[in-house]
């Protein structure tokens, strides 16, 4: 894999989730948004709001890395990227074709009181955001640069993987909130 394809390909897949959130989400009611299959599963609010509890936390370590590059005019390098034991493993455990499920950490656990409208919108901002670090990120060099994980300063991956699990992990979340509003449609219609 090489740096700047991956990032295009990252980006056209950002474009794509965006897609189907305006598409499938941003007709739903406030009730249809927050149904829930049941007491432990989450509603299509919560999936959306789940992916911003993450994805802040990275976007933000991404985001000084960017500032702190400091951009200067030029055309960024491309490299071939190597991925850690560590980001492998975290990208496999997200990884949408993935049946595994894991359970997520107290402090990554939606709320039940959530406004759809504010948790969608935010949902859109971060991954726009997202869309256009990705630019300037080719600057760095993907698998130099270290961010912290969800796990603690005592485990890093390389940026490389960082990107391409917070893609990953949107993707997962996203089919799942298209399975709740399956779910949901039946229950509704009745």
């Amino acid at each position: 894999m090489q740096k700047l394809e991956t990032a295009q390909q990252l980006q056209e897949r950002i474009r794509t989730v965006l897609e189907t959130v305006e598409r499938e989400f941003r007709p739903l009611s406030d009730e249809h948004l927050n149904w829930k299959p049941d007491t432990k599963r989450w509603s299509i609010t919560q999936c959306l709001q789940h992916l911003n509890l993450a994805e802040r936390f990275y976007i933000r370590n991404i985001q000084k890395k960017v500032d702190d590059l400091r951009l200067v005019e030029g055309t960024p390098t491309d490299q071939a990227l190597k991925s850690g034991l560590a980001g492998r493993l975290l990208r496999h455990t997200v990884d949408p074709k993935t049946k595994m499920k894991l359970p997520t950490a107290s402090f990554m656990k939606p709320r039940n009181d959530l406004d759809a409208g504010d948790v969608r919108k935010q949902f859109v901002e971060l991954q726009q955001l997202l869309h256009d670090l990705l630019n300037k990120a080719t600057y760095l060099d993907w698998n130099e640069e270290k961010l912290m994980t969800l796990f603690g300063n005592w485990l890093k991956i390389n940026l490389g993987d960082a990107l391409l699990m917070l893609v990953a992990h949107t993707e997962r979340h996203i089919n799942q909130a298209l399975r709740v509003k399956q779910e949901a449609g039946a229950f509704l219609s009745k």
